[in-house]
C-alpha cells in the first residue's frame, strides 16, 4: 500500500495520545515557532496549535500535510501554518524555530546512521537555545501499560504471526480492520499489515502495507548530538523516569548551544 492511500487512514489508525501531555509543557505558556517533523496526519499537530504561534508541518507524503494541516488549523484558525513536503534528513526550510519536534518512533524509521543525519538536518534550523525534542520507542515488554506502548508491537508475539489488532468505524461509516505480523532482530522490526475495509455500498477494500522499525539504544543520543548543540536529557517516559531496563521510550532534549557562552 503505498503511504498516499495510508494517509486516507491515519488519522483511525494511529490515535495514540499518552505524549500529549509531555509535550504541552515543551510548549510552555505558548507563543513559540514550532517544527513536527514527520507531521503524519495531524495526530500531534492539533495540540501543538493549541499553543503555537507558528507550526511548520513537514512529512515526505503531501496527502498527510494537508491533513496535518486541517488539523491544526481546527484547533486554532488564527495560527500561521507553514507545510512542507520534505525528506527530514535533508530539511532546508529556509526560516528558524524555537522548537522541533520528532515524535514517535518517527526517527525510527531511519537507521541511526542516517538517524543522525535527520537530527543534524533538523537541528540546523533552531534559533540560540532552541530545544530539539526526539521521541523513540525501546520495544521493551514493561509492566502494566507500558507493555503496549506501542500498541502496534507486541513483544511475546511470535515472528510471522498474524493477529487481528482491531475494527474500527471509519467517517464515512465504512469499518476498517487491521491485522499484522512481526519479525524482530537485533537491529530492527519489520511491521506486516494487512487492511480490510467493509463497505455497504462499495464491498470489501483490501490491501497489505510493510514498515521496518529501528532499534535506539540509551547511548545513541550522545554521540549523535549534532554540532552546536548540548544533549541536555534522555529519560525513560513521559513521568521523566530515569532509563531503566524496562523503559518504554527514550525521550531525549537538544538545546541549541549559545554562541557567546
Amino acid at each position: 500500500m503505498p503511504y498516499s492511500d495510508r494517509a486516507k487512514v491515519y488519522e483511525v489508525e494511529y490515535v495514540e495520545e499518552r505524549d500529549f501531555a509531555f509535550v504541552d509543557t515543551l510548549l510552555g505558556a505558548g507563543g513559540l515557532r514550532v517544527l513536527e517533523v514527520p507531521c503524519g496526519a495531524g495526530r500531534l499537530s492539533g495540540r501543538i496549535a493549541r499553543k503555537a504561534a507558528e507550526l511548520t508541518l513537514v512529512d515526505l507524503e503531501p496527502a498527510m500535510v494537508a491533513k496535518a494541516a486541517v488539523a491544526a488549523r481546527a484547533s486554532n484558525g488564527s495560527i500561521h501554518i507553514h507545510t512542507e513536503v520534505q525528506n527530514m534528513r535533508t530539511l532546508d526550510l529556509g526560516r528558524s524555530v524555537d522548537l522541533a519536534i520528532i515524535p514517535r518512533e518517527a526517527l525510527q524509521l531511519l537507521p541511526p546512521s542516517e538517524g543522525m543525519e535527520a537530527l543534524a538536518a533538523v537541528s540546523a534550523h533552531l534559533v540560540e537555545g532552541g530545544l530539539l525534542f526526539v521521541d523513540v520507542a525501546t520495544f521493551r515488554a514493561g509492566p502494566g501499560p507500558a507493555a503496549a506502548d506501542p500498541d502496534y508491537f507486541n513483544a511475546s508475539r511470535e515472528d510471522d504471526a498474524w493477529g487481528v489488532d482491531w475494527t474500527r468505524d471509519l467517517p464515512d461509516g465504512s469499518r476498517l480492520t487491521r491485522q499484522s505480523a512481526q519479525r524482530q532482530d537485533d537491529a530492527s522490526i519489520l511491521l506486516r499489515l494487512a487492511y480490510e475495509i467493509k463497505d455497504k455500498l462499495h464491498g470489501v477494500e483490501s490491501w497489505r502495507s510493510e514498515m521496518r522499525l529501528y532499534r535506539y539504544d540509551p547511548g545513541w543520543f550522545g554521540p549523535a548530538t549534532p554540532d552546536g548543540m548540548t544533549l541536555e536529557s534522555v529519560c525513560g517516559d513521559y513521568d521523566g523516569s530515569p532509563v531503566s531496563d524496562l523503559s518504554p521510550r527514550l525521550l531525549a532534549m537538544y538545546r541549541k548551544s549559545n554562541s557567546l557562552s
